[in-house]
């Protein structure tokens, strides 16, 4: 039975062992008040610390001890200051409990520290732990957070603000994942599976910002126009003449500026659909983080939407303009209603006519006919252009190629049913997803076919499985379980919105492919072959 002291001011002493039993080189391992403990005798002082190396747990009385008190945990090779737990080599620092001797017995105080301190404590270290993408102390300094009381959300609010200005091409796929991430995590009833997604959420973060230094965003204001925004963001001006630093200091909010955001992402067949997608999840970042991340979440999306492509000015997609200007009139005259079998294998030029000649219809008709297309087209997608190495850039097409028109028709149906005047640029850029595709269908894979071979028969066991795969993918880029995250969290939402009956079935099945197969990482050999060529024919 311990002994306890109130005596040294606010520190409370529990009498640990007698200091005789105590010598130079012999530390001795103990439990205290659940805690494991290693004391040290060093040049005639007490030194007391956790026994378990922060690394990996390694006993730490089993270390060694220098004459400058620097302890090396002998299996990884991490030193510490003993007096002060200071990492010299390593990561994590070492919890030091205060010792004294008094009466002829060790006494120690081993008290948590409050827990905002503790709070405070993580952050920092989580901060460094990023810096360094290590990973394994990411989910450490994560569970120590935890532990200390704080949400996961927490972390994720300062990671966003610490790193957005460090994000040189503006927002990328991390913040949008951890959106998502976090949000699964809520829903799970196992603790490592939600320390997984968090830590899924921050080491994502932490490579895209890996080594990065800060790129400053504009600080002046100008009072907000919906008006010059867009034309700052159609000239590429990421500075916009400082109209959403005004639209903020002004004192509006995303929902205040929802409209001209959207109306800018879908200005143009941009970048892939990433503009909306990630306005979406800055949308519901801010709603679950608060205003704190509201100005860094959209300074980093404004500058990726300025920096996105624009690939509605290639000639490849160059009906989509000539569409939309015909949109309103082809809205006022008898309409063509829509349908996946319609869709299937045409070209751009065939999904866009097809699209155009149903705007009099209702959108979300026309919606589920362009998402169950391209549910279909992901099941028919010949997997083998994905593993070509002989093939030209042009043509360096994979899954994601499928899987992003998903995700962006998931953004556009949330987008439009706030702001249905924009169904019309949305649905014809939805067309381009799908035309863009049917080049790349396995001609020997019917749509039919597929759909028996991927259908989900139970959905509550699909989700299950696919919350399985999805946390412990095992794959070594982020990128790949980011996709496949907000991919079935897209059609799951999409299924619970409520679709017809072929188009559910459809993406379900998509799903599920999706997650059945395992995406090339690396393309060393083609992109070696591409240089080549690409190098020959230059001067």
């Amino acid at each position: 039975m311990t002994e306890e002291s109130p005596t040294s001011g606010t520190a409370r002493w529990t009498r640990a062992e007698e200091v005789n039993r105590l010598l130079p080189g012999r530390p001795i391992a103990m439990k205290l008040q659940g805690k494991h403990i290693a004391l040290f005798l060093h040049e005639g002082e007490v030194l007391a610390c956790n026994n378990r190396c922060p690394h990996e747990g390694y006993p730490l009385v089993e270390g060694t001890l220098d004459t400058n008190c620097v302890l090396t945990c002998n299996w990884h090779n991490w030193k510490f200051d003993l007096k002060t737990g200071a990492t010299l080599y390593g990561g994590d620092t070492l919890r030091i409990y205060p010792a004294k001797v008094e009466a002829g017995a060790v006494w120690l105080d081993t008290r948590e520290p409050p827990a905002v301190e503790r709070i405070e404590e993580a952050l920092r270290q989580l901060a460094r732990a990023m810096d360094e993408y290590d990973t394994p102390r990411i989910a450490r300094e994560l569970a120590r957070l935890g532990k200390a009381g704080a949400p996961p959300a927490l972390a994720l609010k300062h990671a966003i603000r610490a790193t957005h200005a460090r994000l040189r091409d503006g927002m990328t796929h991390a913040y949008a994942a951890a959106e998502v991430w976090l949000r699964l995590a809520s829903t799970l009833p196992d603790a490592a599976e939600r320390l997984a997604c968090t830590t899924e959420a921050l080491a994502h973060i932490a490579y895209d910002t890996l080594r990065e230094r800060e790129y400053p965003f504009y600080a002046g204001t100008a009072a907000w126009d919906a008006g010059r925004f867009a034309a700052a963001v159609e000239a590429q001006d990421e500075d916009g003449g400082g109209t959403l630093n005004g639209a903020l200091t002004q004192g509006l909010h995303f929902a205040d500026l929802e409209l001209p955001l959207a109306g800018a992402a879908l200005a143009h067949y941009n970048d892939f659909g990433h503009s909306l997608i990630y306005l979406m999840h800055v949308r519901r970042l801010v709603g679950e983080l608060g205003a704190e991340v509201e100005r860094p979440l959209l300074l980093a999306w404004l500058r990726s939407l300025v920096y996105a492509t624009r690939e509605d000015l290639l000639p490849d997609f160059a009906g989509y303009a000539e569409a939309l200007a015909a949109w309103p009139a082809r809205a006022q005259a008898p309409g063509t209603p829509l349908s996946a079998d319609a869709l299937e294998g045409q070209p751009v030029r065939g999904t866009i006519d097809r699209t155009l000649a149903a705007a009099a219809l209702e959108p979300f008709d026309t919606y589920c006919a362009l998402m169950e297309a391209a549910a279909r087209h992901l099941l028919r997608f010949d997997e083998r252009h994905a593993l070509r190495t002989d093939n030209s850039v042009a043509d360096n097409v994979g899954w994601l190629d499928f899987s992003h028109a998903l995700t962006f028709g998931h953004a556009l149906r949330e987008q439009c049913a706030r702001h249905p005047r924009l169904w019309p640029q949305g649905l014809l850029q939805l067309a381009l997803f799908v035309g863009r595709n049917s080049g790349y269908l396995d001609p020997d894979t019917a749509a039919p076919a597929a759909l028996r071979e991927w259908a989900v028969a139970d959905e509550a066991a699909f989700h299950q499985s696919a919350i399985a795969a999805i946390i412990d993918h095992g794959t070594g880029l982020p990128i790949f379980p980011a996709h496949w995250l907000k991919t079935w969290s897209a059609v799951r939402e999409e299924v619970a919105a409520g679709l017809p009956p072929g188009a559910r079935a459809a993406l379900l099945a998509a799903a599920n492919r999706l997650l059945g197969v395992r995406f090339k990482q690396r393309h060393t050999l083609r992109t070696a072959r591409q240089a080549l060529e690409f190098v020959g024919k230059e001067g």
